[in-house]
């Protein structure tokens, strides 16, 4: 009982705003984002030679991986509260996103969706983890 009363919450290691280390993610997110729509635009509207389109295709997950790399590092310094609600709201968006892509095809043969477009997972993907989150975010206050 006595280590629990001497425990310090470390404020550091939760994800708000105002910490370096979801700065740090929010500027890698962005950086894919950005550079993910600048390569489609420019090959689409330019056609340039392979090595560009290469680069086009390879900025973007290079962003992508240094996000996915800080991501991680900041859930493993999460307190228990904070690294529970993260992984709810992870599991809620993968398990959604999994279900919908199994019964997408029913809908699609009878006729009520059309082909599945990425835009459509990706979308689906982001509004389910902000569910997700809120939901556990209530649940566990």
């Amino acid at each position: 009982m006595l280590y629990f009363m001497d425990m310090k919450h470390d404020t550091s290691s939760t994800l708000s705003c105002s910490s370096r280390g979801t700065l740090v993610q929010t500027l890698w997110l962005l950086g894919m984002a950005f550079t993910t729509a600048a390569g489609i635009l420019l090959i689409a509207l330019l056609k340039p030679a392979l090595p560009f389109r290469i680069l086009a295709v390879a900025v973007p997950l290079v962003c992508g991986a240094f996000y996915a790399f800080r991501l991680l590092r900041d859930l493993a310094r999460l307190d228990e509260l904070q690294l529970r609600i993260q992984l709810e709201a992870a599991a809620t968006a993968c398990l959604g996103v999994f279900l919908v892509t199994i019964v997408y095809p029913v809908f699609q043969i009878a006729g009520f969706v059309g082909p599945l477009q990425p835009y459509y997972v990706i979308f689906l993907l982001v509004g389910l983890l902000l569910a997700g989150y809120l939901n556990a975010n209530r649940r566990y206050r």
